[in-house]
């Protein structure tokens, strides 16, 4: 697959997915025989989940040893990091609805008057 395919179907820019690769997130992809770069499945899928995680906050640093871990098999530094990242979601999710009720309130107290 083109990196342009992959760039839509990933949702991520052209030149994002080529800093990853050179940040050593997802391996550089085999090339064609004119050159272009040719993903795998698994590359578009392991972006997939990169732009999730990004998307989520976690910051690339901690998606670079999960790349890692994941490419060598290491399961359970994978698990390690995801739950560590889950555990920091709901976090914000606890702050979130805290700022939700309070301003659920607000406005409430606003039609009021």
């Amino acid at each position: 697959m083109k990196i342009g395919e992959i760039s839509e179907q990933t949702g991520l820019g052209i030149h994002t997915i080529r800093y990853y690769e050179k940040q050593g997130l997802i391996n550089k992809p085999e090339k064609d025989d004119s050159g272009h770069r040719n993903y795998s499945r698994l590359d578009t899928e392991l972006l997939n989940w990169i732009a999730c995680m990004k998307h989520s906050g976690m910051p690339l640093s901690k998606i670079q040893l999960y790349t890692s871990a994941f490419y060598s098999n290491n399961n359970g530094q994978c698990l390690t990091l995801l739950n560590e990242h889950l555990h920091h979601l709901h976090q914000q999710q606890t702050k979130l609805n805290h700022y939700i009720d309070v301003t659920e309130t607000k406005i409430n107290r606003l039609k009021k008057t």
